[in-house]
């Protein structure tokens, strides 16, 4: 029997740890791979320093956020054999790989500076927060951590180059109540 050669393969992510009692196992992955694990219906784990395919079960996919699913893979159906997978490194085929085209990930803005419209500097990203399609950045503004909301509809400029990203906020948003 043939195995898959890991040079074929590349690693996406891990099983992060079972979810409820059936078997469901949450993966978390990076955040590149979401469209290819949407997509694709078998990945490879990584078991004795081999990979070994598993098919996701039908309607076996619910993204929790843009970096973590709750899945269901076929034959995995108990709490025991979910435990028995935690841990195990996730890998996709190279050639089954949707690669972002001319979209910058939010999570990049990790370490950008923030700007309001009037190009006054607001502090650094520290993190970007995904509440269900709902992002938050997490800025240090004035030794305090903030959270200002990001879509497209905001967004000034992004220069990638000088790595900075200017956005309309809301005002008010920024005054820090003095205790």
């Amino acid at each position: 029997m043939e195995t898959i050669p890991k040079s074929n393969c590349i690693k996406v992510g891990y099983v992060h740890k079972p979810h409820g009692i059936s078997g469901e196992l949450v993966i978390r992955f990076q955040e590149e791979y979401f469209e290819t694990l949407e997509e694709y219906p078998a990945i490879f784990l990584e078991i004795d320093n081999l990979l070994v395919p598993f098919f996701i079960a039908e309607e076996g996919l619910r993204f929790k956020s843009s970096e973590s699913v709750i899945t269901r893979l076929e034959w995995i159906d108990s709490d025991a054999k979910a435990k028995s997978l935690c841990g195990m490194s996730v890998y996709v085929m190279e050639d089954d790989v949707i690669e972002f085209e001319d979209e910058m990930s939010p999570h990049a803005l990790v370490g950008y500076q923030l700007l309001d419209e009037d190009r006054t500097p607001i502090g650094e990203i520290k993190e970007v927060h995904d509440y269900a399609g709902n992002l938050l950045l997490s800025v240090d503004y004035q030794g305090k951590d903030v959270l200002i909301p990001l879509n497209e509809e905001l967004i000034v400029r992004i220069d990638e180059e000088e790595r900075e990203i200017e956005l309309r906020i809301a005002d008010g948003l920024l005054d820090l109540d003095e205790e």
